[in-house]
């Protein structure tokens, strides 16, 4: 028996007795990611699917924790699993987007034992953004030297990041994934990264 892969947004209600209305405010509160909302061509047109594992588990989840715990409570703990996750340097060695002397680099200059999601993703970004711009492995860590810091203060992982360069130096942003910034002709724009879309994509990849 094949395993469902997807389900689409009517089957979900339909499985799980929830509301339209349920479904999306707890997307709007953030204990759903936006990015499992995903669309696809239809015989009508488009519509919406999810990834069927991880939206039942996650709507049990929030059934669950709703007979004992408030809708801000639920938030707070959903939120915590992602974005107050450490992840152990020795993890960077994993990912199939680092080159070994990324990580050995990364290592050697900022000698942190763990990173923050949002840390995570920025190192695993301007790694994208140094093959683009076919960096140096010190180039790559000069990046990082501006980036890492931004992530530090990031707070959610609802977040973009964006690579740009200006004057021959080069900066990054981060912004709500909602925001739309426009940038003036004099600035290159390298990279543009939907933080919370990216950490679904790694830990699907694991």
């Amino acid at each position: 028996m094949k395993v469902m892969e997807y389900i689409t947004k009517k089957e979900l209600l339909e499985k799980t007795g929830i509301s339209y209305g349920q479904l999306y405010r707890w997307k709007r509160m953030g204990m759903i990611p936006e990015s499992w909302f995903i669309k696809r061509p239809s015989t009508t047109g488009q519509e919406t699917v999810l990834p069927y594992k991880k939206i039942t588990a996650r709507i049990e989840e929030i059934q669950t924790l709703m007979k004992s715990h408030s809708l801000d409570d639920i938030v707070d703990i959903l939120s915590a699993d992602v974005e107050k996750e450490v992840i152990a340097f020795e993890d960077l060695y994993k990912s199939p987007y680092l080159r070994t002397e990324y990580v050995n680099a990364v290592g050697n200059y900022f000698k942190k034992p763990g990173y923050t999601a949002c840390e995570y993703i920025m190192i695993i970004c301007a790694a994208d953004v140094a093959r683009k711009e076919r960096f140096t492995t010190r180039q790559y860590v000069d990046l990082l030297r501006y980036s890492l810091p931004v992530a530090a203060r990031c707070t959610t992982l609802e977040s973009r990041c964006i690579f740009f360069a200006a004057g021959g130096d080069w900066h990054v942003t981060v912004l709500d994934n909602k925001a739309a910034p426009l940038f003036d002709r004099g600035l290159r724009i390298a990279g543009n990264y939907n933080m919370e879309t990216m950490w679904e994509k790694m830990r699907n990849d694991k």
